[in-house]
């Protein structure tokens, strides 16, 4: 059975009894920041296992993309090792919300296994928690031998989403691949089985506790089933193979690396760790890419940037020294494509990203070096103990900034006569980790515990009858004034009844116009006051100042504010009132946001995808994804197309319809938002036309395009390697920057004595004479530094043949030192000098000698880092040339004599 048919096989059966098939949501967890990655099939179904999110559907089947790179779930030293481990795997799973929950989920397991796969129940084993006597007594009414139902602890059969919250135990089914005759309980969760018999192929989670912070466990009110089973594993047992890398899955993209590295059979199977490793990293980073992930230098960037590297250096293993992963890719979309078919949609920018990363990594290991070098003339490198040996943080620092490989730096250091702390790079390394760990428990935990706060109150408010069932009210599209009723007060996450003047509340309508950051588009601001009787014009008896909205739960929309005067009181009858001119300009951001995509999208191409946006009243923001920087002509190109659609006076019209339906119709939706069934879309366009723009958003948007006024963009800059940023102005912001434009030219024109359309002549005719005037400047600098250093060199010595000269001098720069050695060295064709400036408040020191002397066995990297201690550094270099630096320039002088003396008794030892 192909890898194809065993996920659709999957998928079919859990359809045909009840499930709804849910697409895999992105490997990114949109709205959920307590994971780098998606790790599991049951994340995005998470706030709904915690009561804070309903659906439509009690039963779910998907096929999830996983990551596995970080945090406790990282996979990758293994990989390339082992026959299982994988960075990116493929996750089927079968869920229940408050539906079925132990027996169906046991008899759909056993029934798909045995009936649609072909297992021999003889060669299934079941592992449950060690109390879990219900799961014991199920498998055996299921007809399962008790022979055959193993009891293991905590650590392999109970799951938990954290430290606190739900939580059960697990049952899983092992698959035994050895002979029948030695199939025997032993093997099941044996690690150290080399021949690996029994393979653990689903995890059924049972979810029926509440893990309170004192570790008490209580029923779950909604018991819930979440289950998983690698595709990778899986299609190994029914292919019959030793591997994961044998299956179907891989082939194609092992046979893709054999002809790019021109190795036959014998020479690919003797390379099997790179061509795992390669096939591996370049599935993950096709998806990831795919998702909306690039190479960077920190978060999901970094482990992309990681795993590309990794991927780059094995293929270097086999030959593969130009770029080869972009390749490689493109045999993973081929191969993959058409269940995932976002990929052949991206498959240019993801192989373009690759490709460019590949090229790049050749320069970025150029400037490693080079940081290598400088870090050991400085001596910043070298161990303060020991200055043979560079520090294992500075390798480490050397990797994780510069993506420097230790074995590089290792080799480097062979070749200079130095060491590495292999110990204590190994030891930063894992500072590092903990750290990131640490970090990331503890966010888990503050947010988790936020929202449990948020969901109790929620509950509470429903079952006292303030919030129907389907939670508040929210409609930011209808008015900006509506009357409603306060039903809820929190302080500080505690339920209050009434609030007091100058206390920062957060509070819960029955109803809100205001609008929750989402999308890019920040929250509406306003007030929310007590309601008055139309007949006076008294104040309100109180009213809070609005500063933000939040969304933390589904049903549940909490107004952050200060109450300005008066006692609110949880009851009362109220007036919401949305902040009208900030909100009208919010919306022509917004609008003017889906006509620079649209006008982006047209000038340079469809590979245009919003990578991130920010909505504000006074300007707007767009991050996406090109290569390179926008020429002044399709700057201009682009701003004349978004002008054009603003004086068109375009309609605006929102409509809601099927997700699919939507995207059939040509809407844009981005990877980086969650959609729901029935989506929102926003079309600009006259109707029964081609529509200027059409994609899915919730936003808020001025009705016609004119209303805008006008759109000015005012920078355009790289924000990371693929990504770029715009920043426009609309409006009334747009009429301040050209009024503040005008003046500054004005001023500038004063300043030059001109006029404004001679501003750019002047400047240019300043700048050339400013650029003539430097250049000479700076010739006269290293002539009169030449003179100098020509009174120096007169006090040089003739030591056996050679010419010699120690000497501290001035200089601006360790650069102007080196070119002080080669114009003594150019005087003197047999010679040697050391050199010792104060630059920067810094002892620096240079060592050189010519060729002949080199050749004889003077070395002047040897003897700069015995000088360079005596200032407290260290340094390094070739055998004519070598730097070095400290930190106690009060030793200087005596740094030189001691550099004399080895000078002298160097020379006396030479043939010169």
């Amino acid at each position: 059975m192909l890898s194809k048919q065993v996920r659709q096989v999957f998928v079919d059966y859990f359809v045909r009894n009840g499930h709804r098939h849910v697409p895999s949501s992105s490997l990114i967890p949109y709205g959920d920041n307590t994971l780098l990655f998606t790790n599991a099939g049951m994340n995005q179904f998470k706030n709904v296992f915690l009561g804070l999110e309903q659906r439509d559907y009690t039963r779910a089947v998907t096929v999830q993309k996983v990551m596995r790179v970080s945090g406790k779930h990282n996979d990758l030293e293994n990989i390339g090792y082992t026959r299982r481990h994988h960075t990116f795997f493929e996750m089927l799973g079968n869920f229940s919300f408050g539906d079925y929950f132990k027996e169906e989920a046991m008899a759909f397991a056993l029934e798909l296994l045995e009936k649609e796969y072909g297992f021999s129940r003889e060669r299934m084993w079941f592992t449950i928690y060690e109390d879990d006597d219900e799961s014991f007594e199920l498998w055996k009414k299921h007809g399962i031998s008790p022979s055959r139902i193993l009891r293991f602890g905590e650590k392999d059969n109970f799951w938990a989403m954290g430290p606190t919250g739900p939580c059960g135990p697990n049952s899983e089914i092992h698959i035994y691949t050895g002979d029948l005759r030695d199939n025997d309980a032993k093997w099941v969760n044996n690690d150290n089985d080399p021949e690996e018999r029994t393979s653990e192929v689903w995890n059924l989670v049972f979810m029926q506790f509440n893990r309170e912070e004192d570790g008490t466990l209580t029923p779950l009110p909604r018991k819930g089933v979440d289950t998983g089973m690698g595709l990778e594993r899986l299609v190994r047992l029914l292919q019959g193979v030793e591997s994961n890398f044998d299956t179907d899955l891989f082939t194609d993209l092992f046979d893709r690396i054999q002809a790019l590295a021109g190795q036959t059979d014998v020479q690919r199977r003797a390379a099997i760790v790179p061509y795992r490793v390669i096939a591996d990293h370049a599935r993950a980073a096709t998806f990831l890419i795919g998702d909306g992930v690039l190479p960077g230098p920190e978060g999901r960037g970094y482990v992309l940037r990681m795993i590309m590297r990794r991927a780059m250096r094995f293929g270097r293993k086999i030959g593969l020294n130009e770029p080869f992963l972009y390749a490689v890719a493109e045999a993973v979309i081929d191969k993959m494509g058409d269940y995932y078919t976002e990929l052949p949609e991206r498959r240019d920018h993801i192989v373009r990203t690759i490709y460019r990363e590949e090229e790049n990594f050749a320069r970025t290991l150029d400037a490693g070096l080079e940081r290598l070098n400088v870090m050991i003339a400085e001596g910043s490198a070298l161990r303060a103990d020991d200055p043979n040996t560079i520090a294992g943080e500075a390798a480490f620092k050397l990797y994780d900034t510069y993506g420097l490989p230790f074995e590089i730096v290792r080799d480097e250091a062979r070749e200079r006569g130095l060491n590495v702390d292999e110990a204590g790079f190994i030891a930063a390394r894992e500072r590092a980790k903990a750290m990131a760990r640490a970090a990331s428990q503890s966010k888990f935990e503050g947010d988790y515990a936020r929202l449990t706060a948020y969901r109790d109150a929620l509950a509470a408010l429903k079952a006292e009858g303030l919030l129907p069932e389907e939670g508040v009210r929210h409609d930011p599209y209808t008015a900006t004034r509506i009357e409603t009723q306060l039903v809820g007060l929190l302080r500080e996450g505690e339920r209050t009844s009434r609030a007091v003047k100058g206390e920062t509340v957060e509070v819960i309508l029955r109803e809100t116009p205001f609008y929750v950051e989402s999308g890019g588009q920040v929250s509406d601001t306003g007030l929310i006051c007590a309601r008055t009787s139309d007949a006076t014009e008294a104040a309100p008896a109180w009213c809070i100042a609005v500063k933000e909205v939040r969304k933390p739960a589904a049903g549940l929309v909490v107004h952050v504010g200060v109450v300005e005067w008066g006692e609110p009181v949880v009851g009362d009858v109220c007036v919401a009132q949305v902040d009208e001119a900030r909100r009208q300009a919010i919306m022509r951001n917004h609008t003017a946001t889906h006509l620079l995509q649209a006008a982006l999208r047209a000038v340079l191409g469809p590979h245009v995808q919003q990578q991130g946006s920010l909505v504000a009243p006074d300007r707007l923001r767009f991050d996406f994804s090109h290569s390179h920087a926008l020429t002044p002509q399709e700057l201009q190109q682009v701003s004349e197309m978004l002008n054009d659609a603003i004086l068109h006076d375009l309609p605006v019209s929102a409509s809601y319809m099927p997700y699919e339906a939507a995207i059939r119709a040509g809407a844009l939706a981005f990877f980086t938002e969650k959609y729901g069934d029935v989506v929102r879309v926003i079309s600009i366009g006259e109707p029964g036309k081609q529509p200027f723009s059409m994609e899915l958003c919730g936003g808020t948007h001025v009705a016609r395009t004119g209303e805008i006024g006008a759109a000015i963009i005012t920078s355009e800059s790289a924000l990371s390697a693929g990504i770029r940023r715009i920043e426009v102005v609309t409006g009334q912001g747009a009429l301040a920057f050209v009024r503040q434009q005008t003046q500054a030219l004005s001023e500038v024109a004063r300043v030059l004595s001109t006029s404004p359309d001679r501003v750019v002549e002047h400047a240019q005719r300043l700048v050339q004479q400013l650029a003539e005037t430097q250049k000479a400047l700076q010739q006269a600098r290293r002539e009169l530094a030449r003179l100098r250093f020509a009174e120096v060199a007169q006090r040089a010595q003739a030591v056996n043949g050679a010419m010699v000269l120690v000497a501290q001098v001035e200089a601006e720069s360790p650069e102007l030192l080196r070119e002080m050695s080669d114009w003594f060295r150019a005087q003197y064709p047999t010679s040697a000098l050391v050199l010792g400036a104060v630059i920067e408040g810094k002892p620096a020191l240079v060592v050189a000698c010519s060729k002949d002397l080199a050749a004889q066995g003077f070395d002047a990297a040897r003897l700069v880092r015995e000088i360079a201690g005596v200032v407290g550094g260290g340094g390094g270099g070739k055998s004519t040339l070598a730097q070095g630096s400290g930190r106690d320039p009060a030793r200087l002088p005596e740094a030189l004599e001691k550099a004399r003396q080895l000078l002298h008794a160097a020379l006396r030892h030479t043939n010169a």
